[in-house]
């Protein structure tokens, strides 16, 4: 069985405990959990208020599903209809059903929900605790802009030094509305609020921490301790030179740099030490442990001038805190979990809220309702039946939209417009007229950091009257271009075929 860090009896030597602690590489013991690119799955899917079986779901998937990083499920009119779900939103079933499809290697990240719209992202479990900063947020651009009958959901995360944000739309019907969906777009771009979720947060570090321990390693990013047992260890530890209360203290008093790998222990400095102490006394117990008091500060210099800057640094300080690099072992730290309670400390900036042009690469899927454009003499059963994208693109009445308004770009459509199908058919039912409705779009700071290596729809699966529309992305974290080493061809990467 796996020991808990907290139940473990610390040396008598703490700075050697925490050198070996730093010694050790995460990366050996989480396989594939610091990845440079991600390999991405984006489905969207209007159901039509139905609910899938366990006979759809693998239909919407690929076969080596393992081969992914994330899976980004958009979904509009998930189990209920528009109007059921303005009165009973929650997609509780339908995250059941993913979770158990998916199965124990992969872990429900974060969700964001508005009436019939949903929008949910599963992670490989092993690199789930990589993903920082988890936001999501909704905005209602149905009737009077008020009602969610129509809107759009989004979630985002950080990795690594990327901001990425997906969002999931149901926009205006109708054929003729094409200014009403295009006010949706400009609303959801300038207004959509994109916040930082607590509760996917705290149940995200005690998905790390349960990670930790199957895995037998030390937390990289977070820290559990008991504050009595920690006393007790230290008290049976006890020296004859030391009492128990200042080897508390002296544990207060420990910081880490990441640059020398080392571990410094600040009571080098007695006067300065009492002064600390003192400063606290009507703040903080000597019990209290917080790591949160020991700021970072950056720097640039190499491992002699460091050293030199931190002894100035011990000796010199006057401030209540003594500001010291703290390496990724205990960076991060935007919740500390201490007798197994989660307690929210979320900094100010990180709980900032952010809208759409704040992040570095945008993908915007869902039903956007977009229809094409016949003639009135046109025989639209007659060209529908050739099968042919290519004769229906300049009818498109997004194509004109994407790049004239929003920014955005779309791989080349190979395939049949989505909507409207027969119930349990290939056959259009012209009631309405055909349209590739659900879209998958991106965009990027920076062309290199994301590559679309396939976009198609699924035309066997017969649960609703559209069909579900599936992308394959590849996002790069090297800052360096994608394309380098990859074959691209009309948006597509022939290198890059999953499926």
């Amino acid at each position: 069985m796996t020991e808990n860090i907290s139940q473990k009896k610390f040396p008598k030597n703490l700075e050697e405990y925490y050198k070996s602690k730093l010694n050790q590489s995460p990366k050996e013991n989480t396989p594939n959990n610091n990845k440079d690119n991600l390999l991405i799955y984006v489905l969207t899917f209007n159901m039509k208020g139905r609910t899938p079986t366990e006979l759809d779901i693998p239909l919407l998937f690929p076969p080596d599903i393992n081969k992914f990083d994330l899976f980004i499920i958009s979904t509009q009119e998930c189990l209920r209809s528009i109007t059921a779900s303005m009165i009973m939103s929650s997609k509780e079933e339908w995250i059941q059903l993913l979770s158990e499809f998916f199965g124990e290697n992969y872990y429900n990240l974060i969700n964001s929900n508005l009436g019939p719209c949903h929008l949910c992202v599963f992670a490989k479990k092993e690199m789930s605790i990589n993903f920082q900063e988890l936001r999501n947020g909704e905005i209602e651009t149905g009737l009077f802009n008020f009602f969610s009958n129509k809107g759009a959901v989004s979630v985002s995360m950080k990795y690594k030094d990327k901001n990425i944000a997906f969002i999931g739309c149901h926009l205006a019907a109708g054929q003729d509305n094409n200014e009403k969906r295009n006010e949706d777009l400009k609303r959801i771009k300038t207004l959509l609020k994109i916040s930082i979720n607590l509760d996917a947060k705290n149940k995200q570090l005690i998905q790390k921490k349960k990670l930790s321990e199957s895995l037998n390693i030390f937390p990289s990013t977070e820290i559990t301790f008991k504050k009595n047992e920690l006393k007790q260890d230290l008290i049976n530890n006890n020296d004859n030179n030391q009492e128990p209360k200042d080897k508390l203290k002296s544990l207060k008093t420990f910081a880490f740099n990441k640059k020398e790998n080392q571990v410094l222990n600040l009571n080098n400095n007695e006067e300065k030490k009492d002064e600390i102490d003192e400063n606290k006394n009507n703040k903080k117990s000597n019990d209290d442990f917080d790591f949160q008091d020991i700021k970072e500060i950056e720097s640039e210099k190499d491992e002699k001038e460091q050293n030199d800057e931190n002894k100035n640094l011990i000796e010199n300080n006057t401030d209540k805190n003594i500001k010291l690099k703290i390496p990724e072992l205990f960076k991060d730290k935007q919740n500390i979990t201490i007798d197994n309670k989660i307690t929210k400390n979320i900094p100010e900036d990180k709980n900032k809220e952010k809208t759409m042009d704040d992040f570095d690469i945008v993908i915007l899927c869902g039903d956007l309702n977009y229809r094409l454009n016949f003639e009135k003499e046109e025989n639209i059963d007659e060209i529908m039946k050739q099968k042919n994208p290519e004769l229906l693109w300049n009818k498109d009445q997004f194509k004109p939209e994407i790049k004239n308004e929003h920014g955005f770009q779309e791989g080349i459509i190979n395939f049949m417009p989505t909507y409207k199908y027969k119930d349990n058919s290939d056959e259009y039912d012209y009631e309405r007229i055909p349209g590739w409705t659900d879209r998958i779009l991106y965009k990027s700071k920076k062309n290199y950091d994301i590559m679309l290596c396939q976009y198609n729809s699924i035309q066997n699966v017969y649960l609703s009257d559209h069909k579900p529309v599936y992308a394959v992305f590849k996002i790069n974290f090297k800052n360096k271009e994608l394309e380098d080493n990859c074959n691209i061809k009309n948006n597509i990467n022939d290198d890059c075929i999953i499926f």
